[in-house]
């Protein structure tokens, strides 16, 4: 339904006197929106949403990620003293590969256990390797520590797990 109302606007013209104008108008029907509001809200709420959890996750798994580097980096110092000088003072590890979860009660676990606040243990896997084949001083080891870290919001990343390892090398000392 449209209404008609008039624009009124006085004009001096030429300083001789007023004359009035009457201007019709038509106004448009307004667009119903009921909902709308609510529509878009939901809309642009679960983009938002999705962005800030998926940050989120993604930080997880960055803290999961530095946390296993900080705790291979711990381990590979601990087996450097491990080396074939080390009979009397502590049990040489080497150089037969060692594995085990970050939960098993060996000595290379109880090392990393308590850098591992953020994951639990028992999904922690370790893998102490010397590539040259001796525990002698100068010779290598290398600490890799894996993790399968779970998303919350699997769905979005498209994975059910991502794939986390930290890899410390570092030259026996003792």
């Amino acid at each position: 339904m449209q209404t008609r109302r008039s624009l009124v606007q006085s004009i001096d013209v030429l300083g001789r006197g007023r004359i009035v104008l009457a201007i019709p108008m038509t106004e448009k029907p307004r667009p119903i929106r009921n909902g709308a509001a609510m529509l878009e809200t939901a809309l642009v709420l679960s983009v938002f949403l999705t962005l800030v959890l998926g940050l989120l996750d993604f930080g997880l798994a960055v803290l999961n990620r530095n946390t296993l580097e900080a705790a291979a980096c711990r381990l590979a110092r601990a087996v450097i003293v491990h080396g074939s000088r080390s009979e009397g003072m502590a049990e040489p590890w080497g150089p037969e590969t060692l594995t085990g979860t970050a939960d098993d009660g060996s000595e290379m676990a109880q090392v990393v256990a308590p850098v591992l606040a953020v994951m639990p243990p028992s999904e922690v896997q370790i893998q102490i390797e010397w590539p040259d084949g001796s525990h002698a001083v100068g010779q290598r080891v290398i600490v890799t520590l894996s993790y399968d870290h779970e998303p919350i919001y699997a769905g979005f990343f498209g994975t059910a797990t991502w794939k986390l390892q930290a890899v410390s090398t570092m030259h026996i000392q003792h």
